[in-house]
């Protein structure tokens, strides 16, 4: 957090408590005693063994026993179709381990195997898939799923801690990742949530000026979900804005070289394979939870011409382009230097609108920087309420699609569609929220108080940093 009045110098400032800053946490904790009181200072009284990080770790455990118990059904019966989707319980996890052979296959290492995901996401799925090795019959897909569950569940409360070290001196904001009930849903539905992390590592290196290390990681983690190269074009951006640019581009480039270390392999090991996941990325068809495979169902329905792979592709690529330029131009031209969060946030944010590829359960790439981002818990949780509608509208739409049951345990394409409109709109309105806190800083609770970017890292090395500029005045009403 730097001082207002010269780059470089630190001022301390106290914690934040949300229970009492945040409207909608202040009303909630009524039931439990109220916000913490003033004779509780985070940072000055010694709270003994239940510090902010333990409270927080303590937390994310309860909600990883609670992901669990959500997939409780099909641990216990299996991830059979329809069960498995008119139960909410589906994972990509045992239903990876047949449809893409990786009982017996290493995706992007044995020749002519196929994985729909990104190389190191790929790399997990088939570690996991070897450690159960020793587990025959039916057993194996619950043993790859605990195996896979019980790892996310060690990242996620890296995570947590990660973002309360990352928040400055905002460490209950992380909060919201730990008792995240999107979480509870989607967390043990995918390995996304490894890319999640390696970009909340990354912003934590950044917020501690190891800018090179930074890009590394985020490096990485573009090659675990796309996304992240959006989060390194974020801090290009600033450092531009900054007059930082060389030092920015260190920062790419160290990206690059996480990104090879992790390709090399696999050109060298499989190109054909790489070659057909590239190609399925580029034109493989849209999802149902796209605005275009959502724009074609209703289509169909209707008898409207459908959009073809082709229009979709251009269409995509014409929108990705215009987001990237939108991203630029707030990241150079907002009044005040927005922050890295932010401004990382709202490109994720646009990406999930635009992605031919988006699914519900892709959320969890927004939640952590939301956490830095926006910290405020009606937004973040109307958000997060949006995305579980979408989650569970999609699995019980696919259960009358695929599982052929009947309309009481289902939904019907349009109450789909709907909900994934909701979902996008919700995007949509956090995208707004976070430009409206960049363009008029005065919005932003984080910067309240003479504080800076608390993940500006060398970018609060700037001659005249943006925190010594004031908020324009509000403009007075003219008088007749």
């Amino acid at each position: 957090m730097a001082d207002s009045q010269a780059p470089g110098r630190q001022r301390r400032h106290g914690t934040v408590v949300p229970s009492r800053s945040d409207p909608l946490l202040r009303s909630m904790t009524e039931v439990v005693g109220g916000p913490l009181g003033r004779r509780t200072a985070p940072g000055r009284t010694n709270p003994g063994f239940f510090t902010v990080e333990r409270v927080l770790v303590l937390m994310a455990a309860v909600s990883a026993l609670l992901a669990v118990v959500s997939k409780g059904h099909c641990r216990q019966a299996g991830w059979t179709t329809p069960d498995q989707y008119s139960t909410v319980c589906w994972s990509e996890f045992p239903n990876s381990l047949g449809s893409h052979g990786l009982a017996h296959l290493f995706p992007f290492f044995t020749p002519g195997a196929t994985f729909d995901q990104p190389p190191l996401t790929a790399f997990i799925a088939g570690a996991t898939a070897w450690l159960t090795g020793g587990v025959a019959g039916a057993a194996r897909p619950l043993a790859f799923f605990d195996i896979n569950a019980a790892l996310i569940a060690a990242v996620w409360i890296f995570t947590v801690v990660v973002a309360a070290r990352t928040a400055g001196r905002r460490p209950w904001d992380a909060a919201v990742i730990a008792a995240s009930p999107l979480l509870w849903l989607a967390a043990y539905v995918s390995w996304d949530f490894w890319a999640a992390a390696l970009v909340g590592l990354g912003l934590y290196l950044f917020a501690r000026r190891r800018s090179v290390w930074a890009g590394f990681v985020l490096g990485l983690a573009a090659m675990a979900a796309p996304y992240a190269i959006l989060v390194l074009l974020a801090l290009v951006v600033l450092g531009v804005r900054n007059r930082q640019a060389t030092a920015l581009l260190e920062t790419l480039a160290a990206g690059a070289v996480g990104w090879l270390l992790v390709l090399a392999p696999v050109m060298v090991s499989d190109p054909s394979g790489w070659g057909a996941y590239t190609a399925s990325a580029l034109t493989g068809p849209a999802s149902p939870s796209s605005l275009y495979g959502g724009w074609n169902l209703i289509a169909a329905r209707m008898g409207l011409p459908p959009l073809g792979d082709d229009a979709v592709n251009v269409l995509a690529a014409v929108l990705v382009a215009l987001l990237v330029l939108a991203v630029a131009a707030v990241g150079l031209y907002a009044p005040r230097r927005p922050r890295v969060s932010q401004l990382a946030a709202a490109a994720v944010a646009g990406f999930l609108v635009v992605d031919k590829f988006t699914e519900p359960w892709h959320a969890v790439w927004l939640l952590p920087l939301l956490a830095l981002a926006l910290p405020r818990w009606r937004p973040v949780l109307l958000w997060q309420a949006a995305a579980v509608c979408h989650f569970i509208a999609l699995l019980l739409f696919q259960g009358k699609v695929l599982g052929g049951i009947s309309d009481q345990h289902a939904i019907d394409m349009p109450y789909f569609v709907l909900a994934a409109a909701l979902a996008g709109a919700a995007n949509c309105v956090v995208a707004g929220l976070l430009v409206r806190d960049m363009w008029h800083p005065r919005h932003d609770v984080v910067r309240r108080g003479g504080v800076d970017d608390p993940q500006g890292g060398i970018l609060l090395d700037a001659a005249l940093p943006d925190a010594a500029l004031p908020d324009p005045p509000p403009k007075e009403p003219a008088r007749g």
